[in-house]
């Protein structure tokens, strides 16, 4: 169909009536840039609407991560306190352990006090079963080694010996020692000794029937003090009877540092069938 056009009306409603025309007059008049611009427009649009619905989600991300962290500071917040009890229940089983270090010293200590105790009585025990045997092992020794007869125990310090001796010899010796306090003979201390020395006997010498007089210390281990009681124990006797008189220490084991302290003084030393020399 042929349409005349003779005023810019007449094209105007031609475009506003004829479809064809007007997408015939689009394209001679439009760029395909400007012609693709509407569908890049919805385009655009479809894009953003897509973005907006991947912000919301984002978004609803992002509230559950902040309630997921509000979730893990109460947690953290939990635990703290839990270290915090913790640390205290440490420190006071440190404190308990210390206490228990400082109980099982003082038991190590006690213990120590106790072993030594236990050792003392152990070795006050064996000197006491070495004195109950003295006379009967001792004299015989002593009269051979000084050829005496009738070597008899006269008396015995009941304190530290368990030597028994007949009541008559015990009491004229003790009247003895009196007597020689009182008349001079020897001192105070000198009658002390003789009472504290273990055993004391008296025998009689075959060469010349002269009496011969012995102060007899006894220990399980002889020592300095031994050695020095028994030497002034003999002095004391050598005074008081006016006849000779060997001090004697008697045991099981003795130093050789005690042994030279002996000959220093005069003192024999006579071991026990266990003893041994130190």
């Amino acid at each position: 169909m042929v349409v005349e056009i003779r005023t810019s009306q007449d094209l105007l409603n031609l475009l506003d009536n004829n479809e064809e025309f007007r997408r015939a007059a689009r394209r001679a008049l439009l760029t395909d840039d400007l012609l693709e611009l509407p569908d890049l427009v919805r385009e655009m649009q479809q894009t953003q609407r897509l973005m907006i619905q991947r912000m919301d989600r984002m978004d609803a991300r992002f509230e559950e991560m902040g309630a997921t962290v509000a979730r893990i500071d109460e947690r953290v917040g939990s635990l703290d306190e839990r270290v915090d009890g913790f640390s205290k229940q440490v420190g006071n089983l440190e404190e308990r352990v210390d206490g228990l270090s400082k109980q099982v010293g003082n038991l190590d200590g006690r213990v120590d006090d106790l072993s030594k105790q236990v050792g003392d009585v152990s070795g006050r025990l064996r000197g006491w079963e070495l004195e109950r045997g003295a006379v009967g092992r001792l004299l015989p020794r002593l009269a051979q080694e000084y050829d005496v007869a009738r070597i008899k125990a006269v008396s015995a310090d009941s304190s530290r010996s368990a030597v028994r001796v007949r009541a008559v010899w015990e009491t004229r010796f003790v009247e003895a020692v009196e007597a020689g306090v009182d008349e001079g003979r020897i001192t105070e201390d000198e009658a002390d000794a003789l009472d504290r020395t273990d055993i004391v006997a008296r025998g009689r010498r075959r060469v010349d029937r002269a009496e011969l007089w012995f102060a007899v210390q006894a220990s399980a281990t002889l020592d300095n003090n031994d050695i020095e009681r028994a030497a002034t124990g003999a002095v004391a006797l050598r005074k008081l009877s006016g006849d000779a008189a060997v001090a004697v220490v008697y045991g099981r084991r003795i130093a050789g540092q005690q042994r030279v302290r002996a000959e220093e003084l005069g003192v024999a030393v006579m071991l026990d069938e266990e003893g041994e020399q130190g």
